[in-house]
């Protein structure tokens, strides 16, 4: 899935550390996944 990704997103520092947190709490392996779930809870 991460080769189809075509949108660079920038977080800042703490941006990312609450993406990062959230991943770890839902048992994800990266932030990627992390963002991934938001973005299609948003659709």
């Amino acid at each position: 899935m991460e080769d189809k990704r075509t949108i660079p997103v920038c977080f800042k520092p703490e941006e990312l550390k609450l993406i990062e947190t959230f991943a770890k709490k839902m048992g994800m392996t990266n932030s990627s996944q992390a963002i991934e779930k938001i973005v299609s809870d948003l659709h």
